[in-house]
């Protein structure tokens, strides 16, 4: 039954419009009819509602629907109810010949025209079309929440349209269908009205608000419910020849939706408890591990959360190994449980950092309190979870209770059901560990922008490491932050430091969305208490009127460091090495260019043997990189056996990815910052002996001529970060390089306010070079803003979204080079995986890694699930070189793709994916470049001249 005034003249058409079939290509054996889908998917709506989602969530949603939570849940029903309606189309209906003869034998009839045209009426477009109509007629909403309303219905698959789109949707009356089209789409929304228990007089159309940041949300919340409803194993089709009658109106969910929900085994939300006062105590049951009393930054972390206006920002800046990843863990319980948030992201820079930091996360919700029954879903989400040991063939984990004596103990589990297992779905976990793209892409133009929304914004979302983040990743954080600043979600950012400008830029941004959440003006954000050195380690956090300040007195952990220039020489530097580990010990050598790396490696090998040097970049296979990093954390890490003499030479892998503790290190020149994170590896762990030699940490800064007037970084260095940081990092080191001790961590803001001053002067005989450098750097600066902004979500609204995918990239994953090309500057770099070919012309996993040597088969013979994993462990990244240029790109992939292996695409490990094919001796030539790929120093480009 539709309605009581519907009639038997339109129940029949009503019956016979269809929503799916199955097969799809081919007379369907199968069909779903749409009022059924329609019913399934307002039914999914409301349990989300009442069993998933976030209530941060469901507090914005309702701040703006009169009868407040009980009003946005009908809402949420009514539109998941209608979301489809557009498929009651000629333009839709004539996809399936036997389904569209039968709607014109009920008297939904087509044109000859509308198979031609049908592409030129999406159903999305004529679904809010037809809501429009409804809502005019029917309701007494007025045109700005129509507008809001209809745009959930354009927007749900992943796509927010123009507006004009919709308002031509009629002017086609062959695709959208008048008369008994209009009619029988007019009662389907009457049905999913009735069945939300929203009557068409409802005195609240008249008052209905959606803003763009409740409407983004709500859009995700409806194409979830529609992904669910559309699963065949969850809500079975119908045979073909079967038409079943139409169920009676009620405001409950359906059996069929109650017995679907139990199959999906949905984690429930999770509802931390009120946090306890003994932080200590707690402490110690989150991370038995750690030991000891939790630091002074981690007390304030946490006192700041509870007394912070929340939802609101914190940014963390405190020395390395400080403990602010578990100060973080401990501040989202706290603020989980202020404002209804349901779990927590975790963003990191790279994959090698997430993959590390999953344990940590996984380690703490195992002693997190959980109440009987309660499960969590865990996710690790980037391009390679898949291939991380501790998740292998378990995407999606849980947190179950337990029952041990008197309180309920947490344990991870695997997963029951496999919705989250996929594409876009991994990131709508109760907890997940993720890179910071899946951050990122909040900001970006990118099909199903709703969904990554609703992934972050009923969670604490946690940003480690955020001063990683250049120009060009920087604008989409910056734009993202201001989203969830008025989605109403929690954030913490942590930082060894920023600069004054770049914190004041990260507060402006999600402030600036607050205040829009709050009715307030959004440019009257003041952050004039941020600038210069507002002292170090510092909290700052959301305030009423203004940024909030705590600074901590950690005079008690300050280390001297000395900081000595070294000559750009590579006998210099062994003779450093020779001189400082004659009594044993570890060195780092951090080069700012894989070639210098490489170079210096060989040299070092020559003179200490291979067997000391151990050599960590970013241009290793997958598994080479991950044995060699377990390697090092298993010589250098916190319990490490350390042997008698190392020397570890890498790149920025030092600074971000690997918690070691190195003796002596020598770095090249780098902006003042990272030149701290690479110091923040010296003397790291407590150790009851250091050879004499290296007892006192020592710092050498080499990768420059230093007896120019000015000093001159060499071009390797200048290419990754520019001259003017470089300059301004010698400069503020000066002092220091003169034989003043650095003062750990009491120095660390001083410099880098120093470095990072808009206003700063350079030293006398500097002047030329310095303003030459400036120029340029604000121009690199100008134009990467540019080139970022060319995708960038606008800010968020009180106005529809129609138009906010406008110009957008399309459908792209984070880990995709396409899509880290979109939202990282170097991200299109090109990856391929490795494939050795043998003088026969078989093809073989590459011989050296784990599982290798296995013969392949042909190039269009899928592959078995082991050797596509062992396969997946051998990708990499081309140097720049190879890529950098979009002529040499393209010859370059057009060079690769003659080497194409199609029975990859069958494996989501492998589909689309690159291969480089080398021969027995490790080579391979590739649109003019000589390539050779080195078990220890990792691939080498032979042909053409890198940066030194």
């Amino acid at each position: 039954m539709l309605r009581e005034d519907a009639g038997a003249a339109v129940d029949e058409p009503c019956r016979v419009v269809w929503a799916k079939s199955w097969p799809y290509d081919v007379p369907p054996s199968h069909w779903a009819p749409l009022w059924r889908h329609l019913d399934d998917t307002a039914d999914v709506a409301g349990l989300l509602w009442d069993h998933w989602l976030a209530d941060d969530i469901r507090s914005l949603l309702a701040s703006g629907v009169p009868g407040g939570a009980a009003g946005a849940r009908r809402l949420v029903r009514f539109l998941a109810g209608a979301h489809d309606v557009g498929k009651t189309t000629p333009a839709f209906a004539c996809q399936v010949a036997a389904l569209s003869d039968r709607m014109t034998h009920a008297g939904l009839r087509l044109s000859p025209a509308t198979v031609t045209d049908r592409s030129m009426l999406r159903h999305e477009i004529a679904g809010a079309a037809a809501l429009d109509r409804w809502l005019t007629t029917r309701t007494a909403a007025p045109r700005q929440a129509r507008r809001q309303l209809t745009a959930v219905l354009a927007g749900h698959h992943g796509a927010y349209p123009p507006l004009t789109s919709v308002q031509g949707a009629a002017a086609r009356p062959h695709l959208f269908g008048g008369g008994q089209w209009e009619t029988v789409r007019g009662v389907l929304l009457d049905r999913a009205a009735a069945r939300a228990g929203l009557v068409a007089d409802w005195p609240g159309w008249a008052a209905l608000r959606v803003p763009g940041p409740a409407g983004v949300l709500l859009t995700g919340l409806v194409v979830m419910a529609d992904w669910i409803a559309s699963s065949d194993h969850l809500f079975p089709l119908d045979d073909v020849d079967t038409v079943p009658e139409i169920e009676p109106v009620s405001t409950s969910e359906s059996g069929r939706a109650q017995r679907a929900w139990a199959r999906l085994q949905l984690s429930p939300r999770w509802r931390p408890p009120a946090p306890e006062a003994a932080l200590a105590a707690v402490f110690s049951d989150r991370f038995p591990g750690v030991g000891g009393a939790p630091h002074p930054v981690q007390a304030s972390v946490v006192d700041a959360a509870r007394t912070m206006p929340a939802p609101g920002l914190m940014v963390v800046e405190a020395p390395m190994g400080s403990g602010k990843t578990e100060a973080a863990l401990m501040a989202a319980e706290v603020l989980a449980h202020r404002t209804g948030a349901a779990g927590v992201f975790v963003a990191l820079p790279t994959q090698a950092t997430s993959d590390a930091m999953f344990a940590r996360v996984r380690g703490w919700l195992e002693h997190l309190p959980a109440d009987d029954h309660a499960q969590h879903s865990l996710a690790l989400v980037h391009g390679k979870a898949a291939l991380n040991d501790d998740v292998a063939h378990l995407p999606v984990l849980r947190v179950r209770g337990v029952h041990d004596g008197d309180r309920t103990r947490p344990t991870v589990v695997p997963a029951a059901d496999l919705w989250m297992r996929g594409r876009k779905r991994a990131a709508l976990a109760s907890f997940v560990v993720g890179t910071i793209d899946q951050v990122l892409f909040g900001a970006l133009m990118a099909r199903h922008v709703m969904l990554r929304h609703l992934a972050l914004a009923g969670k604490v979302v946690v940003v480690d490491e955020v001063h990683a983040a250049d120009t060009f990743m920087a604008t989409f954080l910056d734009r993202t932050l201001e989203w969830l600043g008025a989605e109403g979600t929690p954030v913490v950012l942590l930082s060894a430091t920023l600069p004054s400008v770049r914190r004041a830029e990260l507060y402006r941004a999600y402030e600036s969305g607050r205040r829009r959440r709050l009715s307030r003006d959004p440019d009257a954000v003041d952050t004039s208490v941020l600038a210069g050195d507002i002292g170090y380690p510092v909290v700052v956090t959301t305030g009423d009127d203004g940024p909030a300040v705590t600074t901590l007195d950690d005079a008690a952990t300050s280390t001297h460091v000395q900081v000595v220039r070294l000559d750009d020489d590579l006998d210099a530097v062994g003779d450093l090495l020779d001189d400082a580990l004659r009594d044993g010990g570890c060195a780092g050598v951090v080069r700012n260019t894989v070639a210098r790396a490489q170079e210096a490696a060989r040299h070092l090998e020559a003179r200490f043997g291979p067997e000391v040097v151990t050599v960590a970049h970013a241009r290793f296979l997958a598994a080479d990189r991950r044995e060699n990093d377990l390697r090092l954390l298993a010589e250098l890490g916190r319990d490490g056996a350390r042997p008698d003499r190392r020397i570890v030479v890498g790149t920025q892998v030092l600074e971000q990815s690997l918690d070691i503790d190195l003796d002596v290190l020598v770095t090249d020149l780098a902006p003042v910052d990272l030149v701290l994170q690479r110091i923040g590896r010296l003397h790291r762990h407590r150790r009851a002996h250091r050879p004499d030699p290296v007892a006192t940490p020592r710092c050498y800064v080499t990768g420059v001529d230093w007896a120019a007037v000015v000093p001159q970084p060499v071009r390797g260095s200048v290419h990754v970060y520019g001259r003017y940081a470089l300059l301004a990092s010698a400069a503020v080191l000066g002092l220091h390089l003169d034989g003043a001790p650095l003062l750990l961590p009491l120095d660390i803001a001083r410099l880098v306010q120093a470095a990072y001053a808009p206003d700063a002067v350079p030293p006398a005989g500097w002047e030329d070079s310095w303003a030459q450098a400036a120029t340029q750097e604000l121009r690199r600066h100008d134009e990467r803003r540019r080139r970022a902004s060319t995708f960038l979500v606008h800010e968020p609204t009180d106005g529809a979204l129609y138009g906010l995918s406008s110009g957008g990239v399309g459908d792209l994953d984070e880990d995709s080079p396409q899509g880290q090309a979109c939202v990282r500057e170097s991200g299109d770099s090109i990856e391929v995986v490795v494939v050795q070919r043998g003088g026969d012309g078989s093809d073989r996993v590459p011989d050296w890694v784990p599982g290798g040597g296995t013969a392949l088969p042909f190039p269009h013979v899928p592959l078995d699930e082991a050797d596509a994993r062992a396969l997946a462990r051998c990708a990499l990244r081309l140097p720049p070189a190879m890529s950098l240029n979009p002529a040499v790109f393209d010859r370059v992939v057009a060079d690769l793709e003659r080497e194409r292996f199609e029975g990859w695409d069958a494996s989501p490990l492998l589909k689309n994916q690159l291969a480089l094919v080398i021969d027995d001796d490790r080579r391979a030539s590739v649109a003019g470049f000589d390539l050779h790929y080195d078990r220890h120093h990792g691939l080498t480009v032979t042909s053409v001249a890198s940066p030194s």
